[in-house]
């Protein structure tokens, strides 16, 4: 599962894409399912909120947006089906957070490639209204990071990334991202500052040290 994550808007710009200068956007540190946030769509920068919202969803009760979609049966749920053969797109990322149990409290975590920008795979729905929303894709957690949570978010390699946003057939796609290689990425124990959305400041993502008494 990703939850929360962070982006550094200076690391988008300098990727190959096309920039719409209309997007307004702040590096934020804490983002939250339902914010409004860059992804890359066609090799553009678009603006999109994070989580998808059917109106059948919001009639339940207690609901919550679809804000992760499960790699595994991406091609069997129906909810999903249309957006995985048609509408890919890529999420960037400079990092995430996870959180594990450890004496009865959750301990947050922060995950980097070096505090490089990461690119995720996701899809996306186009509302009535215009408004695009997304869900960024998770696959099961391989080696150490399987020891703080048991997901992470399909992180894409960038031979990866052009065949995700290609029109490549979905049942191909599907078998060729799934032995995808193993992206180093780095962890460390993190504040609890990060559990309160409105701390979305940069100390957020540095190493949790304990203080002397």
């Amino acid at each position: 599962m990703c939850g929360r994550y962070f982006l550094d808007v200076e690391a988008l710009r300098d990727i190959n894409i096309t920039n719409d200068n209309t997007i307004t956007y702040e590096t934020n540190f804490n983002i939250t399912p339902q914010s409004r946030v860059p992804v890359i769509i066609d090799n553009k920068a678009t603006m999109a909120t994070w989580g998808f919202y059917p109106d059948w969803l919001k009639s339940q009760k207690n609901s919550k947006p679809l804000f992760n979609t499960r790699w595994e049966t991406i091609q069997e749920k129906r909810t999903f089906q249309t957006a995985y053969k048609k509408h890919r797109c890529l999420v960037p990322i400079s990092g995430w957070y996870e959180w594990k149990n450890i004496d009865d409290e959750k301990q947050p975590y922060f995950f980097h490639k070096d505090k490089e920008l990461l690119q995720a795979a996701g899809i996306y729905w186009v509302r009535s209204s215009g408004d695009i929303e997304f869900s960024i894709i998770t696959n099961e957690a391989k080696s150490e990071l399987s020891t703080i949570h048991n997901r992470t978010p399909l992180i894409l390699e960038s031979n990866e990334q052009s065949k995700w946003t290609s029109e490549i057939d979905s049942i191909s796609l599907y078998e060729e991202i799934s032995i995808q290689s193993n992206i180093p990425i780095k962890f460390h124990r993190v504040s609890k500052s990060v559990n309160n959305p409105k701390n979305t400041n940069a100390s957020l993502i540095n190493e949790y040290t304990e203080v002397p008494f």
